[in-house]
């Protein structure tokens, strides 16, 4: 006998209700920006510093109070501070986060997502007819401008640690790193997550690859120790250093298109010994309606420098275009990031 599953009809949606819903995901840009300003203007440090009235965090800042008091009580609807009686507000454990202080500080990330990162968004019409927004606002692609400004590179770097740092100790539990002798760490940056697997396991050696700013940063200890550690400076489209056993790609090949991704991806079978490893750390795209931010990530970066999140159908493509194989997705504590693990494919036979 066949059985089969029948879901029931849905009830009729109330047209007040969608309105409604449909208000709040257009007007979701105000809490962005609201979270924006109260970040880059210090508001939070001060409060973090003891001021908990409007007129105690404006008038240091030369703003208007009545405005600031605006502000303090529409973040209050969202978690970031509470309001009790006599116009007093108090950060919550939420709006800690975006102090400079905080252990897990997201200030820098808030700024820049309502900076450029958010100035993109306005040119989505035309980015889905070609083209990157970020280059049609800057006039040039991301990582050229961020060399070009190091301020704004060193604050890039900063979001990037902020929005990836708790990723590290998940990634570091996922996988039996000290299963090999020698980890390469491409496009590592200051070295932070080298550091935790080495700390992890003190018989692996490392090589950290990457450009020369990020080398430098590196040895300057801004990821934390490096002992016994390789540097080299260069670019990944040029070559990958030789003779590691596994090779790391954190949140990299999602920054760029399949082309330029097969680039890296064969430089680095080009480098590999026959059982080396390449663990690409991202977060596969679900091919069902599991929920999950990738989709918007992937927006993102299609707007930003021209990338993509990818499924795993997707990555499985592009890998057997580089001689590669998909060898397995490990899940991670992390929501964010899964340790993919990828392997020479077999040779083809003439």
């Amino acid at each position: 006998m066949k059985v089969e599953s029948v879901r029931p009809p849905k009830a009729a949606a109330d047209p007040a209700s969608l309105h409604k819903k449909m208000m709040q995901l257009m007007s979701s840009l105000w809490v962005t920006h609201a979270i924006g300003s109260f970040a880059r203007l210090g508001l939070a440090d001060a409060m973090e510093a003891g001021a908990d009235n409007a007129e105690a965090i404006a008038e240091p800042r030369g703003l208007i109070t009545d405005r600031v008091y605006r502000l303090l009580r529409a973040l209050s609807t969202c978690g970031i501070v509470t309001e009790s009686a006599g116009g007093r507000f108090a950060l919550t454990p939420l709006g800690r986060l975006l102090t400079s202080s905080a252990p897990n500080s997201m200030r820098t990330s808030a700024e820049l997502l309502t900076e450029y990162n958010g100035e993109i968004w306005s040119k989505l019409d035309g980015a889905l007819s070609g083209g990157i927004a970020f280059e049609a606002l800057k006039g040039r692609p991301l990582f050229d401008w961020l060399h070009a400004n190091p301020k704004e590179g060193a604050r890039f770097q900063r979001m990037m640690v902020e929005v990836h740092s708790p990723e590290t100790p998940a990634i570091v539990a996922a996988y039996d790193f000290g299963q090999f002798k020698r980890i390469a760490d491409v496009g590592g940056g200051h070295g932070m997550l080298l550091s935790a697997i080495l700390a992890a396991h003190p018989n692996v050696q490392g090589t950290l690859f990457d450009l020369q700013e990020g080398i430098d940063a590196a040895k300057r200890g801004e990821g934390g120790p490096l002992p016994g550690v390789e540097f080299i400076a260069g670019n990944v489209f040029e070559f990958v250093p030789e003779g590691a056993d596994a090779y790391l790609f954190r949140h990299l090949l999602h920054d760029y298109d399949d082309d330029d991704c097969l680039k890296m991806l064969r430089n680095v079978r080009r480098a590999m010994k026959p059982h080396s490893r390449v663990l690409v750390l991202e977060k596969t795209v679900p091919t069902d309606d599991t929920p999950g931010p990738g989709r918007w990530l992937d927006l993102h970066v299609m707007l930003l420098t021209g990338g993509r999140e990818r499924t795993v159908p997707e990555y499985e493509a592009l890998f057997g275009k580089a001689d590669l194989k998909l060898s397995r997705v490990l899940p991670t504590a992390h929501p964010a990031v899964e340790v993919i693990e990828v392997v020479a494919a077999p040779a083809r036979q003439p």
